[in-house]
């Protein structure tokens, strides 16, 4: 077999392959358009929804961390007039790891928008020159010791017109950004069921400690009643 063909197969296999094509979503899906210069996650515990800004690209990458293609769902394209705008969307492994791979037929400055599985531990890569904004869902917060705090600390937390709260990073790369959020009313259910777990305790101790109180006595008292015969 000639030389060229192995090298062919292994630079394909390196290099990665486009595989399945992604059906799109709808734009009324999301919170667009998003910010300049931003990567903005909005957060609901069981999902993630991203909206990302674009500027003069034909294709554009993003790596699904330790996920797969099949935890992408719903992509979406809308330029800066807030026009929807044809693409095409293929998953691509590259070395290993999952990709998602924008195409537009000509240079796109816009936003770019999709929907991944996520749980109350949320963590992402950052890319560079980008502020990141993570959206939490209504009725959570973080920040808790005990509880769970965003990595690194965000250079400002705000609220939003939905009341919704909104961690700010100016431009966190390199740093991996995580977040544990949680109820509002957790901190206080904890602090409740704290004091639960201290009153168990305290009366499971007492009643144990009488229990060998009255034992020791009892004992006492046969031992007393023998010494008598």
């Amino acid at each position: 077999m000639k030389l060229w063909f192995p090298i062919l197969l292994l630079s394909i296999f390196t290099a990665g392959c486009i595989t399945s094509e992604v059906p799109a979503g709808a734009p009324g899906m999301y919170e667009l358009p998003g910010i300049d210069n931003s990567t903005i996650y909005y957060l609901n515990a069981s999902s993630v929804k991203v909206v990302d800004s674009v500027s003069n690209e034909t294709t554009i990458k993003y790596m699904l961390d330790d996920s797969t293609e099949t935890n992408f769902k719903d992509p979406v394209a809308v330029n800066y007039s807030g026009m929807n705008v044809t693409f095409n969307v293929t998953s691509e492994p590259i070395m290993g790891r999952s990709y998602i791979r924008f195409d537009f037929s000509s240079e796109f400055s816009g936003f770019v928008a999709f929907t991944q599985s996520d749980g109350l531990d949320f963590a992402r890569t950052t890319k560079e020159n980008t502020s990141v904004r993570v959206v939490l869902p209504p009725g959570h917060t973080t920040g808790s010791r005990y509880l769970g705090i965003p990595t690194p600390e965000p250079d400002n937390v705000t609220t939003d017109a939905m009341g919704r709260e909104v961690l700010i990073w100016q431009n966190p790369y390199p740093y991996q950004i995580s977040v544990k959020y949680y109820q509002k009313d957790a901190p206080v259910l904890m602090y409740y069921f704290s004091i639960i777990m201290i009153l168990c305790v305290v009366v499971i101790s007492g009643y144990y400690y009488l229990s060998i109180r009255s034992l020791r006595k009892k004992r006492g008292g046969i031992e007393n009643t023998l010494k008598k015969k």
